[in-house]
């Protein structure tokens, strides 16, 4: 084995999730570690390939386990030379781990997303005259002013209540043609029930805007992972 890579820890209740990638599960006292053999990437750590195949691999697994149990990922890149180094680091960062663990205790991270769909003109008539077609140009613009607005306001209600429902929210980047919210909530896990509840009264709402609300997770808590110290 060329050595481990930490992906993060567990609360320790013992139970693996049905489908993920092949990991190491390391048992510890009140947690465990999840780690990932690094024969299992790409030879080069410094190669962008690397990185994306790493990343691509916490995120399945400790998402995995954000089903079922409390997670706290590490920043990527936490790599070992063999369980020994591994149980080293923990010994080490144990303040630090419990703080997280404790902050994040009973909590798992979903993603609210507010999905756009293209709303077409209407068919009318060929204009009569020049005049006419420029009125029905305005009114088309102004009709598609109106609905960004009307939306906008919507995203903007839509993330205060979701927001409200959850322990912390991080709004995520925008992309120009992405969706008109993307918003990151860590939520407690008797929460989900009413989030799930309010993200579907939100998209059948949203309907009429040609809006939908679309919500992932549980996710692990990658958002909201707390700063932690270097390790050697």
């Amino acid at each position: 084995m060329s050595g481990l890579l930490l992906l993060g820890v567990v609360s320790g209740l013992g139970i693996s999730p049905a489908i993920t990638s092949p990991h190491l599960r390391l048992e510890g006292e009140g947690y465990a570690a999840i780690l990932l053999s690094l024969d299992r990437l790409p030879p080069d750590p410094a190669s962008p390939d690397w990185a994306v195949q790493a990343a691509l691999a916490q995120n399945a697994i400790l998402s995995a386990y954000a089903a079922t149990e409390d997670v706290l990922p590490v920043a990527l890149g936490a790599a070992f030379t063999g369980i020994a180094a591994v149980k080293r680091h923990l010994d080490a960062e144990r303040a630090t781990l419990d703080a997280g663990m404790e902050r994040l205790a009973g909590r798992a991270e979903y993603v609210a997303q507010l999905i756009a769909e293209q709303v077409a003109d209407g068919a009318a008539p060929a204009p009569a005259s020049g005049s006419a077609f420029l009125k029905a140009r305005s009114a088309r613009h102004e009709q598609r002013r109106h609905l960004a607005r009307e939306r906008t306001g919507f995203a903007r209600a839509t993330a205060e209540e979701l927001a409200s429902l959850s322990c912390s929210a991080s709004a995520r980047p925008l992309k120009p043609d992405g969706p008109l919210l993307d918003l990151s909530l860590l939520v407690a896990r008797d929460r989900v029930p009413a989030l799930l509840g309010a993200a579907e009264a939100s998209s059948r709402a949203g309907s009429r805007l040609a809006l939908s609300v679309r919500l992932i997770g549980p996710c692990a808590p990658f958002s909201f992972l707390p700063e932690t110290r270097g390790h050697d």
